[in-house]
C-alpha cells in the first residue's frame, strides 16, 4: 500500500498546483532505493523501515556529505499500573498493537501490567479482542487487515511458536479468518519472561507479549530490556508517577494514558537500534537545512 499512497500524494500535489518536478516519486524494490541514495544530487536521505536495512543505508552514506535520518524498528512497552483506567487502557492496548495489523514500528507489542491487576486487565482485553473483525481494510467495519506477505506471515507464525516453546501461552479469539490472502488472528502470549524472544525481537504482526511487574523500578527495567528504543506508553492516574517513569525510559516517544497519537508539530524518532534523527516538527525540518552566519 505504500506506493499507492505515495502516488496518490503526487496527484494531490498536482491538483494543488505544485509545479512539475518539485515532488518526484519513484517506486521500486531495494535496489531502487540504493540507487537513489548513491545519486550525486541526493544530499539528504530519510528512511523508515527495518533496522537491518537502516544499517545498510548508514554504511552506504558513510564517508559522504549526505545527511541521513533513520526511523527503524521498535519493541514498545505499554506499561499499565494498578491505578490506571482499565477500560481506557484496553482501548489503548488494542489500538497500540492491532492497528495496521501490527505493521507499525511503534506498535505497543509488549504489555507490562502490574501483577495485582493482571487477571482483571486480561479478562477485559480478551473480551475486547473477541469483537475484532478481520477483512478488507477499505471496509470501515474492519479492524485488522491482511499480513503484507507470505514471508512475513511465516515469520510471525515462527515467532509465536517459539514464544510458546519458551514457556508462553498463546490465546486467540474465535474470529473468522478470510480464505484468500495472508492472515493472522490477533494473538496474546501470556507467561512471557523478559529474556524470551517474543519480548525482545520485533514481530511486526498482531501479536502482544504480556509481562508482569510489581514495582515501577521493575517495570522500567523490563521496558528498557530490548535493543530498541522507539516508543512506550504509560497508564496511571498519577501524573507524578507518569513523569518519573517516563524520565527513566529509553524511548524517543512516550505516550501517557493513550497510544499511537501523532502531531505533525512534534518530532518522532527513537534511540538505540530504533535509529537516529527525528521526523516531524522543527527537529525534523532542521535535518534538511544547513546553518550559516
Amino acid at each position: 500500500t505504500t506506493p499507492l499512497t505515495a502516488l496518490l500524494f503526487a496527484e494531490i500535489c498536482q491538483q494543488a498546483g505544485l509545479p512539475d518536478g518539485v515532488v518526484n516519486i519513484i517506486t521500486g524494490f531495494g535496489q531502487t532505493g540504493a540507487d537513489l541514495i548513491a545519486h550525486k544530487d541526493v544530499n539528504k536521505v530519510a528512511f523508515t523501515g527495518s533496522t537491518g536495512v537502516g544499517r545498510l543505508i548508514a554504511k552506504q552514506v558513510a564517508g559522504t556529505n549526505k545527511k541521513v535520518t533513520l526511523e527503524l524498528g521498535g519493541k514498545a512497552a505499554n506499561i499499565v499500573f494498578d491505578d490506571a483506567p482499565l477500560d481506557q487502557a484496553v482501548e489503548g492496548i488494542v489500538n497500540g498493537i492491532f492497528f495496521n495489523q501490527g505493521h507499525v514500528c511503534c506498535a505497543g507489542s509488549r504489555l507490562l501490567v502490574q501483577e495485582s491487576i493482571q487477571d482483571e486487565l486480561l479478562k477485559k482485553l480478551k473480551r475486547r479482542m473477541e469483537t475484532l473483525k478481520l477483512g478488507d481494510p477499505l471496509d470501515k467495519n474492519t479492524d485488522i487487515g491482511a499480513i503484507n506477505s507470505k514471508a512475513q506471515l511465516d515469520k510471525i507464525t515462527k515467532l509465536v511458536k517459539l514464544g510458546v516453546k519458551e514457556g508462553g501461552e498463546a490465546w486467540t479469539p474465535n474470529c473468522e479468518i478470510p480464505k484468500k490472502g495472508f492472515w493472522y488472528a490477533p494473538t496474546v502470549i501470556t507467561g512471557v519472561a523478559a529474556t524470551n524472544t517474543v519480548a525482545r525481537e520485533e514481530i511486526f504482526g498482531p501479536v502482544l507479549s504480556v509481562l508482569t511487574f510489581r514495582t515501577p523500578a521493575e517495570a522500567v527495567a523490563k521496558a528498557n530490556n530490548t535493543p530498541f528504543g522507539l516508543s512506550a506508553g504509560i497508564w496511571s492516574e498519577k501524573g507524578s508517577r507518569i513523569l518519573k517513569v517516563a524520565d527513566q525510559l529509553n524511548a524517543g516517544v512516550i505516550w501517557a494514558n493513550t497510544f499511537n497519537q501523532f502531531d505533525p508539530a512534534s518530532p518522532f524518532g527513537g534511540f538505540k537500534e530504533s535509529g537516529y534523527g527525528r521526523e516531524g516538527g522543527r527537529h525534523g525540518l532542521l535535518a534538511y537545512l544547513k546553518g550559516d552566519n
